[in-house]
């Protein structure tokens, strides 16, 4: 409405009509994109899209893919009728707590990038991503691309990294598809190239797991081992959770780790520990102290 007419149409009026309009484009967007009704058919078609998908990979096909397609582990999290919980992401949100803004982040067999985009990249001012399946990187640059991310069709063992330098280095559900020599190789690369307060952070699950996996590891304490000749801070964890679904479901123990020469980082981005000054009894006769008054 021109300036000229809403002088001649009272506040009142104005209010109604601005009503009636938004109404208009309510039912214009109820008539075009739908309500309910179509959000449920559309969230079943895709469900049994997505499940119909992860048979076919997982359960009839002879040989397994190369990489899981994330995006029918979120659906399933997000709207299926399955209740898988959050377990799968661990490995996203434990990473991600270790990013600071404006790091350079290498991804070492980043599948069809989903955690790439969705948890590594909004921090980063640059991340490389690299994966040895040509069908992976196909994947991540159409479904996960980003201004700030850079996909490589590379082979992390025989081959140079894109860059020289990384303050953060990926490498997530791979270590037991590599014979131990080989890890320590890739391993004595990461070290290489993770800037003086890098860290090293990445998953592996524990115990017997996978057809083509070429070394396995029973505990955190296999997995310490195999990272503190090279980093003297390890960080270790693991979970046990239910993965896949209907038949191709199973329990599985994963590890989590963030390695680094240098405590400065995990220091940084660990939980703080409030259970001294919590114990204290309400009401006590001395407040809690400032580091720079205890260290006198």
């Amino acid at each position: 409405m021109s300036a000229s007419l809403k002088s001649l149409v009272n506040p009142t009026s104005r209010r109604r009509l601005r009503s009636f309009q938004q109404r208009l484009l309510s039912l214009k967007e109820s008539l075009i994109w739908g309500g309910k009704n179509r959000e449920k058919a559309l969230l079943w078609l895709t469900g049994r899209y997505y499940r119909s998908r992860y048979r076919r990979e997982w359960e009839l096909d002879p040989e397994e893919p190369h990489f899981f397609s994330q995006r029918i582990g979120f659906f399933e999290f997000g709207f299926g009728q399955e209740r898988i919980g959050p377990y799968g992401f661990f490995r996203g949100f434990f990473g991600s707590e270790m990013l600071l803004p404006g790091d350079e982040l290498l991804d070492i067999g980043c599948g069809d990038g989903f955690f790439t985009r969705r948890f590594f990249s909004e921090r980063c001012t640059h991340v490389d991503a690299v994966d040895i399946e040509p069908s992976a990187i196909a994947a991540a640059q159409e479904y996960n691309s980003a201004a700030n991310i850079t996909y490589h069709l590379l082979d992390a063992v025989n081959e140079p990294f894109p860059k020289d330098q990384y303050d953060v280095v990926v490498w997530d559900g791979a270590l037991g598809h590599f014979e131990q020599q080989t890890t320590s190789n890739v391993l004595k690369k990461i070290q290489s190239v993770l800037t003086p307060e890098g860290v090293f952070i990445g998953s592996e699950s524990l115990g017997v797991e996978g057809s083509d996996h070429l070394q396995f590891f029973e505990s955190l304490d296999d997995l310490n081992a195999l990272f503190s000749p090279f980093f003297r801070h390890v960080e270790l964890r693991s979970v046990t959770y239910k993965t896949g679904i209907g038949r191709g479901a199973f329990v599985r123990r994963e590890a989590y780790w963030r390695c680094s020469n240098d405590a400065a980082r995990l220091e940084t981005c660990r939980w703080r520990d409030y259970g001294d000054r919590n114990s204290e009894p309400r009401g006590g006769s001395e407040a809690p102290r400032s580091k720079d008054q205890s260290a006198g």
